[in-house]
């Protein structure tokens, strides 16, 4: 399905500049859909300029009409059906709520923070969330995946975008060593599959060679990689 909104402007996402969090599912959705969506990436200073009652969070879509979009769940479900390429349904409703609430998403504070600053996030031990916690959630997906090669199908659909980007984080973090031995062989296989053949897709691939290579804040895991 050939979507009315390709090639023009959708709006401007707003996010923190360096950081592979959730801003980054908004982006692979926009690529994958062939969307015109501007980025305007902000310092932690700028954002607390930005901060207010009406602006309490990012990321947000400044959208054509002057309306501000918030909540990340939202925005990636409005940029799949404006893209007209991912299924939108309720199993995808579901996979976004997961991968965008605990323990997931510690999986971008493990990556992007440094140590001296999780516990301001309420982090538990990477131990703790690795073993107990992220194995347990990663074993479940690798079995609602099935066959794939994604959990919709042939076709991805947006909540598999923030599975993408919470695998991915977790994964490259510190954590990622313990999660791939507590989850096994054969469920990281098949996961990881997903992750692969994700960023195989026109527009995602082009969007992910891309990516800025260095990111993180200063003293994090990811400013080591």
């Amino acid at each position: 399905m050939m979507s009315e909104a390709k090639g023009k402007c959708v709006g401007t996402l707003v996010y923190f500049g360096g950081l592979h969090s959730r801003g980054e599912p908004c982006k692979l959705i926009a690529a994958y859909g062939g969307l015109n969506m501007k980025k305007e990436l902000i310092t932690f200073e700028q954002w607390g300029k930005m901060k207010c009652k009406e602006i309490p969070y990012l990321p947000m879509i400044k959208k054509p009409d002057g309306k501000n979009m918030l909540e990340t769940e939202d925005i990636c479900k409005h940029l799949a059906i404006l893209g007209g390429k991912m299924v939108v349904d309720e199993k995808q409703a579901a996979l976004a709520k997961i991968a965008n609430g605990p323990p997931m998403i510690f999986a971008d504070p493990f990556l992007n923070v440094p140590k001296a600053m999780w516990a301001k996030y309420n982090l538990p031990s990477v131990e703790d969330w690795a073993n107990k916690q992220i194995a347990p959630l990663f074993k479940k997906l690798a079995a609602d995946l099935g066959s794939g090669p994604f959990f919709a199908g042939e076709t991805p659909g947006y909540g598999e975008a923030l599975i993408w980007n919470g695998l991915h984080n977790a994964t490259t973090g510190p954590g990622g060593k313990k999660i791939a031995d507590a989850v096994g062989e054969e469920d990281m296989k098949k996961l990881m599959a997903f992750h692969d053949k994700m960023i195989e897709l026109p527009g995602i691939k082009e969007w992910f060679a891309a990516r800025p290579s260095k990111f993180g804040m200063p003293g994090s895991h990811a400013s080591t990689l």
